[in-house]
């Protein structure tokens, strides 16, 4: 039924009896009423054709519940107190610069036609690595919900609504402002949501939602953006350049076939959670994201190659499941371009967490991948001194390194005494200080000079002052390393 002090009666009889009525007749019906009094509602009408109300100044709620509308209904720079469609099922609600002074809802509306969900279309491979819909024309660009410049002071409602239509996009709604939160939980698109540059005040609720894309590229939010608890993407989510103050979470979220991908480049959130339920299809692309506190899980990683870090920074990194160093590592690894800058990110935030030993490890690891990409001298030297001492990292290996060097060489010169230097300085023979005088190039004991081996004996000693001088040279040069990074 219709009400509304001042309305047709002969409308609110048609309505009463179940007869379609005309969209323009609505229409006129709903200007006529909202200048009367501050809330119209129509019940259960079934329209046929455009309900036309672009640019109209309506000083009342509007609420059209539960109605069938087998046209459009035209609300482009109109302005209105709030409106609501629960229930409703239209062809398209077109309402580009629209105003609503409260809440804008359209939970378990139905919008477009159902033409069920196929993939994400009109890809081409940008940056990032992954398939990305081109840029968009306003002007061109058709939806069965456009929302462009729409500006809400209050929430916008989506719960449980059907959208669909045969191009890429059923939600089209960029610049948009929602004063509130989107709350588009159970929300069911056969297409893609298009907020890129909207602005919302609180939180962005896609619980269990399902769409083909979402793209959210430069999107500023003070809340957080909730697309988890068995949200579903068939194609690439973007917030590239978004802002979101609070969280951004995926927590027990599908990216599934054929192109499901999380696109977080330039991310700015104090939280973020890819802790999805299985891994993604496509990539996860964290490149030059800033994040005060990231939580994965090892079960949902990307595949190898479909992480980007680069340039990624966060204080904390934590996982829903245990994670060792070496696991971690193995993540990193994921990311096949990954740079020396990604190693120290890891390494600085075990340092901050108080764990020096796996920040040496990563460290490590970090210049063994910087070392494989130079030339073979080069590689040589690197093996070298991972060998020894671990770039400088694992400073204990030198000394069991010149432990072991001092033992066989005493062993050997305990049972092979070289005999002593033909008018030199007479010295007491001591293999164990021979052999350190022999390994150590500044010792200075006096050893070397007072004994002449010869034969097997001198390319024994030989054999120890280049070894000496190797492991000198590089703890040398693992400590000028640590000191220049330092």
């Amino acid at each position: 039924m219709a009400s509304g002090r001042g309305g047709s009666r002969g409308l609110r009889r048609d309505l009463e009896r179940g007869r379609e009525i005309d969209g323009a007749r609505l229409a006129a019906y709903v200007l006529r009423a909202a200048g009367r009094t501050q809330r119209v509602v129509v019940t259960g009408a079934r329209c046929t054709g455009t309900v036309d109300l672009r640019l109209a100044v309506l000083d009342a709620r509007l609420e059209f519940v539960d109605c069938v509308f087998d046209g459009e209904i035209q609300l482009s720079g109109a302005v209105v107190n709030s409106l609501d469609l629960s229930g409703s099922r239209m062809t398209a609600l077109l309402a580009d610069g629209l105003r609503v002074r409260g809440d804008l809802v359209l939970r378990e509306a139905r919008i477009g036609a159902a033409t069920g969900t196929a993939p994400f279309a009109d890809f081409r491979t940008d940056g990032d690595r992954v398939p990305a819909a081109r840029r968009v024309s306003e002007e061109l660009t058709t939806a069965p919900l456009r929302l462009v410049a729409a500006h809400v002071d209050g929430a916008l409602v989506l719960e449980r609504a059907v959208l669909g239509g045969p191009g890429p996009w059923a939600l089209f709604a960029p610049r948009v402002t929602v004063g509130d939160s989107l709350r588009a939980s159970g929300l069911e698109s056969s297409g893609g949501l298009y907020l890129r540059d909207g602005q919302v005040g609180h939180s962005l609720l896609f619980e269990g939602a399902s769409a083909t894309a979402i793209d959210a590229t430069g999107l500023r939010c003070d809340g957080g953006f909730y697309a988890d608890w068995g949200f579903t993407c068939s194609g690439p989510v973007r917030l590239r350049s978004a802002e979101v103050a609070g969280i951004v979470t995926f927590h027990d979220a599908v990216l599934g076939a054929p192109a499901g991908a999380a696109i977080l480049t330039r991310l700015r959130t104090a939280r973020l959670r890819v802790d999805f339920r299985t891994s993604p299809a496509g990539a996860v692309v964290l490149r030059d994201a800033r994040i005060g506190s990231y939580v994965d899980a090892p079960d949902s990683w990307p595949a190898a190659g479909a992480l980007d870090v680069e340039g990624l920074t966060y204080d904390r990194l934590g996982s829903v499941d245990p994670v060792g160093v070496k696991e971690r590592l193995a993540w990193l690894a994921r990311d096949g371009e990954a740079t020396a800058g990604s190693f120290e990110q890891l390494a600085l935030s075990y340092q901050r967490a108080g764990d020096e030993r796996s920040a040496r490890v990563v460290r490590r690891a970090r210049e063994r991948r910087t070392h494989r990409s130079e030339r073979l001298p080069a590689r040589a030297w690197g093996a070298v001194q991972d060998t020894l001492f671990g770039y400088g990292y694992a400073p204990g290996r030198a000394l069991v390194w010149l432990v072991v060097l001092v033992g066989a060489g005493s062993a050997w010169f305990a049972t092979h005494r070289p005999s002593p230097v033909t008018g030199g300085t007479r010295r007491d023979w001591d293999p164990v200080l021979y052999t350190l005088d022999l390994i150590v190039p500044v010792a200075g004991l006096g050893q070397r000079t007072a004994w002449d081996p010869t034969g097997v004996d001198k390319a024994v000693a030989v054999l120890l002052i280049l070894a000496g001088w190797l492991l000198a040279t590089s703890v040398v040069a693992g400590a000028s390393r640590l000191l220049s990074r330092n």
